[in-house]
């Protein structure tokens, strides 16, 4: 086992707010720090707090398909890994919810026999929660990126809640030049209008990303959506549109261990 360690945390959502003690310390104490944030006011203040400080955008348009920008920016983490005792890489909100590099970095550390934690962040799934009051235990909740949502024709239950990701950008694989987001929720809309109805209230979401300041909450009908102008950061949530009906034999088995 190597000694050297990678250390991935989350910046969390909200400036400085989100960011734990434990991740604070990381940032500070490390031989080194990479960081892929998108908050200008937080890349100050990680530069700030450790010297060493290097922001990864420069590879994050290095290639057309964002993926292979992804494992670049592995490989690079890796590769500095193997120069620094303690490498802190920052990653914005929770550092696995669509951040693909930090797992890769962090798998790659790991089967090279190379110590590796990675510390848990405030995504904008969990302001999501707080801000639309939201308990996903209630009925359930499932959770897709758009793109994937709709090309796979994932199977989800219109009685619990839907959470869709990225839906400015359905299709977008690549670096997009100019995008009409408009075309793809055009096609979310169709998908949706199987099993919802096109008055169905959806809502676009964006987290607050500095204290003080409010999320961006709009209600919209299903049958506008499509006509609807969403920010880049915007998830949508779908609420319920039916009770779940519960399965009798399933029931009657439950009520027998109770």
């Amino acid at each position: 086992m190597n000694k050297n360690t990678l250390i991935v945390v989350g910046s969390g959502i909200k400036f400085m707010s989100h960011l734990t003690i434990e991740s604070k310390a990381c940032i500070e104490k490390s031989d080194k720090v990479l960081y892929l944030v998108n908050e200008p006011a937080m890349q100050s203040w990680i530069e700030q707090a450790n010297k060493s400080a290097e922001s990864l955008d420069f590879l994050y348009t290095k290639h057309k398909a964002r993926h292979d920008n992804y494992l670049l920016i592995a490989e690079y983490i890796f590769d500095n890994l193997k120069k620094y005792e303690t490498l802190c890489v920052v990653m914005y909100g929770h550092p696995t919810v669509f951040a693909q590099p930090a797992l890769y970095a962090t798998n790659m550390a790991i089967q090279n026999g190379y110590n590796a934690v990675i510390m848990p962040g405030i995504s904008s799934e969990d302001c999501l929660y707080a801000d639309l009051r939201i308990d996903p235990g209630s009925c359930g909740c499932q959770s897709f990126e758009a793109t994937d949502f709709i090309i796979y024709r994932r199977v989800y239950d219109s009685s619990s809640h839907l959470i869709l990701w990225q839906s400015s950008v359905i299709g977008v694989l690549n670096q997009p030049g100019y995008h009409d987001p408009l075309n793809g929720l055009a096609i979310l809309v169709e998908y949706l209008s199987e099993k919802y109805s096109l008055d169905h209230e959806i809502v676009v979401y964006e987290a607050a990303q500095y204290p003080g300041f409010k999320p961006k909450i709009d209600k919209v009908l299903l049958r506008a959506l499509a006509q609807t102008k969403i920010g880049r950061i915007a998830t949508l949530y779908v609420p319920p549109n039916k009770q779940p009906i519960p399965d009798l034999v399933m029931l009657e088995k439950i009520k027998k261990i109770t």
